[in-house]
């Protein structure tokens, strides 16, 4: 078998165009098959081996990227890993970068902050969306470059809370920074939407601050920080250069699904972007596939059944791997038909489900008997305005030696970690800086603040005068007038 550029294959000799302009149809196809139907074996590893476009993969194991990295890159591929079960071995990914408008920071806000669909009283999902989309708007408005990541959000979170007993005041220090921003940026748009929330009673506002805090819980770890403190992806370079990218999410352990779903989402949403503002007809110069292992489990992206409709035109496709029809409609309730109408392509691999059997006994007209006892390695591809067809799956060996595929050698080193539990809950320990005091902003609450150079000085030449001197009033570190916030 010659190596095929511009196709795409689904079965057994059954490779199809991907030129959407000639075919007159798009190429998001859509796969159904049980575990250990043959979904990733038989269409996922084929299709890289194919080598068509750029490529951003889900890979719920992280074997995929392991066995084809060296393949892709013998094939002139750049290769990257996001790595959210191992993130001191990832690329660094920092959602702040990819907020170019203020409705992105709505968008990230509400993805981090809705987590799941929830039955009960929908005003804390909302207000906790409401603050953290202040509280993003603030570090990028307000927070020097390096400091735009999540770190800084968490120091906002801190600074939060109105309700304590030893607090005459009911101002927070967020509160303060808020109030100290407002009166030079008065239309800033994080003083906007910090209004929204702030109007709520002290008692209310801590609850709201505390829901937002336990959705960010699992962003709060040293190696989630140190993975989200730049950003190596570069997400529009996908588009503009072969590009696979891999993005190694547990299959078991689903507390940094929020997070890999934010980042489908923005991929997505900065692809279009790139594409209508930059790209000539609107389309990538690369075509871009997502191809999405457990699609309705691990990549819940939102807003995907409206960015399917309309990704086509881009140069943008999909390749989604599902277990059953229902377990779709799990997770995108009745958008779910909108994902599947949106595929024209559609292959069934065999499974137990006996509503995702019915449904394609009468698309094929085939008796539901036979479908629920389709033999194993057997697939039913439907392609719109054609005919269904039954295929044979592929045989993977075969398949990667006729593409010179050969087994990958280890070269590359890993970071090892080493560090004991107690060291990774304590993290590091502070180190004392020079010329650094805590400031008391209120009681009980204090920042870390500098002193001004020219103050340094001034205390330095006065300490051998000073030295025996009682100092009564305190610090003896002069007015506020002498700090510069740090």
């Amino acid at each position: 078998m010659d190596k095929q550029q511009g196709v795409m294959v689904v079965a057994e000799d059954r490779m199809y165009s991907m030129d959407s302009r000639k075919t007159k149809l798009n190429n998001n196809v859509l796969v159904v098959g049980a575990s250990g139907s043959g979904k990733t074996r038989g269409i996922v590893s084929p299709n890289i081996l194919l080598a068509t476009g750029s490529y951003i993969i889900s890979d719920p194991k992280g074997n995929l990227y392991h066995k084809y990295e060296q393949y892709l890159r013998s094939m002139g591929y750049e290769v990257k890993k996001i790595d959210f079960t191992d993130p001191m071995n990832s690329s660094h990914y920092n959602f702040l970068n990819y907020i170019k408008e203020p409705r992105d920071i709505y968008k990230a806000a509400h993805v981090i902050a809705n987590q799941e669909i929830c039955t009960r009283d929908p005003f804390w999902d909302q207000t906790a969306t409401m603050l953290l989309t202040a509280m993003i708007s603030y570090v990028l408005e307000f927070c020097r470059p390096d400091e735009h990541n999540f770190k800084s959000i968490e120091k906002l979170l801190q600074l939060g809370r109105r309700c304590d007993e030893n607090i005459s005041s009911s101002l927070s220090g967020l509160d303060k920074l808020m109030n100290q921003a407002e009166m030079k940026y008065p239309n800033s748009y994080a003083i906007a939407q910090y209004k929204n929330v702030a109007v709520a009673p002290d008692k209310t506002f801590d609850s709201i601050l505390i829901s937002l805090t336990s959705k960010l819980r699992e962003f709060s770890s040293e190696e989630i920080s140190y993975m989200m403190s730049s950003d190596e992806v570069d997400i529009v370079s996908i588009g503009q250069r072969k590009t696979a990218l891999f993005v190694v999410v547990s299959d078991t352990d689903r507390s940094l699904d929020t997070l890999a779903n934010l980042f489908f989402t923005q991929a997505i949403n900065e692809l279009c972007r790139y594409a209508d503002k930059e790209c000539k007809d609107n389309t990538l110069p690369v075509p871009v596939r997502f191809i999405l292992d457990d699609f309705a489990t691990n990549c819940i992206i939102g807003d995907f059944p409206r960015m399917i409709s309309s990704i086509r035109s881009r140069g943008i496709s999909t390749m989604l791997m599902i277990q059953s029809e229902a377990q779709l409609g799990n997770a995108y309730g009745y958008d779910k038909e909108t994902v599947i109408g949106n595929c024209d392509t559609y292959v069934y691999l065999g499974g137990s489900d006996i509503e995702t059997a019915r449904r394609v006994s009468e698309r094929a007209d085939i008796p539901l008997k036979k479908i629920l006892n389709l033999p194993v390695g057997t697939a039913i591809i439907f392609r719109r305005g054609e005919p269904p067809v039954i295929g044979r799956g592929i045989d993977l060996e075969k398949f990667e030696k006729d593409f010179g595929y050969t087994v990958p050698v280890e070269t590359k080193e890993q970071r090892v970690d080493t560090k004991t539990l107690r060291e990774k809950l304590r993290g590091k320990a502070e180190k004392k800086e020079e010329n650094i005091e805590m400031h008391e902003i209120s009681p009980g609450r204090f920042v870390k603040r500098r002193l001004c150079p020219e103050r340094v000085n001034s205390i330095a030449s006065s300490v051998g005068a000073q030295k025996n001197a009682d100092d009564s009033s305190g610090t003896g570190l002069g007015s506020d007038n002498d700090w510069m916030f740090y």
